[in-house]
C-alpha cells in the first residue's frame, strides 16, 4: 500500500479537487435539467458514471502528465521490458512498472463493464484506450515512456476490472442495491 501511495502522491491533491469539482458540476448540471437523485437506481447509476469519469481523469494524470526522463523511449517488442523487469529489478521497480500499469486499468474495466454489461466490449475499450495512451506519451513531447508492453499489462488490468465488475453483477449486488433491496432486476 505504501508503494501506491508513494506512486500516486504527486496527482492526490489534483485528483480530489477534480473528484470535487466533477461531483459539484454534475450534480449542478442535473439540478438544473430537473434530474433528481431521488431512488437508489439513479444514485447508483450516478456513482458509476462519475466513477468512470474520475477514473478517465485518474489515468490521464497519471500517464500524461510531463516527467523528467529527457529523452523518447519507445519499445516495440512484446513482454521484453515485462521479462527484463521481473529478471532484474528490485521489488520496488516492479512493483511501479508492472503491478501499477495492471491496477491504473482495473477500475476502467469495473466501471465501464458496469455500464455497458459487455465483456468483449470492454476488454475492447480498455484495449484500445491503452493504445491511445501509449500513442499520446510518444506523440506528445512530455518524456514518457512508450511501451508495447504498458499495452498488455493495462489490457490485463481492464480484464482484472471487467470480472469484478461480472462478479458485482453476478451476484447482483449493485443491481440490489440500485434496486432498494429487491432481487426481481437482476440483469
Amino acid at each position: 500500500m505504501y508503494e501506491l501511495y508513494n506512486a500516486f502522491e504527486p496527482i492526490i491533491p489534483v485528483f480530489i479537487i477534480l473528484f470535487f469539482a466533477v461531483v459539484f458540476i454534475t450534480l449542478l448540471i442535473n439540478n438544473r435539467s430537473g434530474y433528481k437523485l431521488d431512488n437508489r437506481r439513479k444514485i447508483v447509476s450516478y456513482l458509476t458514471y462519475v466513477g468512470l469519469v474520475m477514473t478517465l481523469i485518474g489515468m490521464a494524470l497519471v500517464t500524461l502528465l510531463p516527467s523528467n526522463n529527457p529523452e523518447k523511449v519507445t519499445s516495440f517488442i512484446p513482454f521484453l521490458s515485462i521479462i527484463e523487469t521481473w529478471e532484474y529489478a528490485t521489488t520496488r521497480a516492479i512493483i511501479n512498472s508492472l503491478l501499477m500499469n495492471i491496477i491504473l486499468f482495473v477500475p476502467f474495466g469495473f466501471f465501464v463493464y458496469l455500464l455497458i454489461r459487455r465483456a468483449f466490449l470492454t476488454v475492447l475499450l480498455a484495449f484500445m484506450a491503452s493504445i491511445s495512451i501509449e500513442f499520446l506519451q510518444y506523440v506528445l513531447p512530455i518524456g514518457r515512456i512508450s511501451n508495447v508492453d504498458d499495452v498488455i499489462l493495462n489490457t490485463v488490468g481492464g480484464i482484472v476490472g471487467m470480472v469484478s465488475g461480472t462478479i458485482f453483477a453476478k451476484f447482483g449486488i449493485v443491481y440490489y442495491i440500485r434496486d432498494g433491496g429487491s432481487d426481481n432486476n437482476k440483469h
